[in-house]
């Protein structure tokens, strides 16, 4: 085995042993996970084995090696709980060499005109509805990642490096970066593996706080503690998953799918698997294609367990579906998801763009 996939293996292992033993807030920069394309999307996010291209930066940065066109360019705009929040995504990725691929996607999850209601009683106890002011809360990414094969046939591993910026108004800001790596195994044709760890060494943001006198005495008076500035941390997981497809060359349909499993260190969840440091959820996706051009899409994800009111224990899914449709160099990709239970609030809407540049048509 080569010294880069031991050196990567390692990383897997060692990491994992050294941060599962911290205890940390759970779903710091949680918008990481949210995913980006509508064609993964649909399938419920199942595609750590399977993606390729542009959006494998996101997913699974070996993915890229198996980009076909000399460069791709992607986009996507998501709206979440009836439009309450907006997701927005722009990628590129170009092959340098037969062996290197390079890519960078930008992402933006943020929810706009909030209103600060600190001021909004004054110190007579009346509503002073003039000093209500909006600001807007907004979570970026830079992800750039790398791509190349390793001296084992059929096996790619990627690497990303990605820097965040979040704000909250003016009053409250933080900057963090983090790594990622992945493998991709294709024995064959119709047959993948892969293997995703993000937050590799773990993901710090750096959280600075500028509150007003106003703001920090409304805070006190209603016995809330004042923010301290200070470090959080994501830490690992790993995402390992299946894929495979038939094709039914006499109907000109290919029917395929991907099983993932993914597995966080954080201590226990209302997952499917949960244990004092590890937590398992499981994802699943499947597609139809028809003449290589039009795509239908389905998955599921995120097995919840929760009490309702009740006190009876239930689990939940979160499903999803989509259609893609293939143009030439142009892919368009719709998906429609459930973020909640029983309010169609809380149903989303995600379309995204996939254009090849420089792939010849067939």
């Amino acid at each position: 085995m080569s010294k880069q996939i031991f050196s990567l293996f390692f990383i897997f292992v060692s990491t994992f042993g050294v941060f599962a033993q911290d205890f940390n807030p759970k779903y710091a920069n949680e918008y990481l996970n949210l995913g980006v394309g509508a064609d993964a999307l649909g399938m419920g996010s199942a595609v750590v084995a399977q993606t390729s291209g542009v959006l494998a930066g996101v997913w699974n940065p070996a993915g890229l090696h198996y980009q076909q066109a000399p460069t791709e360019i992607s986009g996507m705009h998501a709206a979440y709980f009836g439009g309450i929040v907006s997701q927005d995504h722009l990628g590129v990725s170009r092959r340098l060499t037969a062996s290197t691929v390079v890519a960078l996607n930008m992402l933006r999850l943020g929810v706009d005109n909030i209103y600060n209601t600190t001021q909004l009683i004054d110190n007579n106890g009346n509503i002073d509805y003039s000093q209500l002011q909006q600001f807007n809360t907004a979570d970026y990414a830079f992800i750039g990642s790398l791509s190349r094969p390793t001296r084992i046939s059929n096996l790619s591993m990627g690497f990303n490096a990605k820097i965040l910026y979040r704000h909250i108004g003016d009053f409250a800001k933080a900057v963090g970066f983090g790594l990622d790596a992945g493998l991709q195994y294709r024995p064959k044709y119709n047959l993948n593996f892969g293997l995703m760890l993000r937050d590799a060494t773990s993901t710090f943001s750096v959280w600075t706080y500028d509150l007003t006198p106003e703001m920090q005495a409304t805070l006190l008076e209603t016995n809330n503690a004042l923010p301290q500035n200070g470090i959080e941390q994501m830490l690992p997981r790993l995402i390992v998953g299946a894929s495979g497809f038939l094709p039914i060359p006499s109907k000109k349909l290919q029917i395929g799918g991907e099983v993932d499993f993914e597995i966080t260190s954080d201590g226990p969840r209302n997952t499917l698997v949960s244990g004092s440091v590890f937590s398992m959820d499981q994802k699943t996706g499947l597609y139809v294609t028809y003449d290589k051009k039009l795509s239908f899409r389905t998955g599921v994800s995120q097995w919840q367990y929760y009490t309702n009111l009740d006190l009876q224990k239930k689990l939940t899914v979160q499903p999803h579906m989509g259609v893609g449709l293939q143009l030439k160099q142009w892919q368009i990709d719709y998906a429609f998801t459930r973020l909640g239970l029983g309010n169609s609030a809380y149903f989303s809407h995600l379309f995204s763009f996939k254009w090849a540049l420089g792939l010849v048509s067939k």
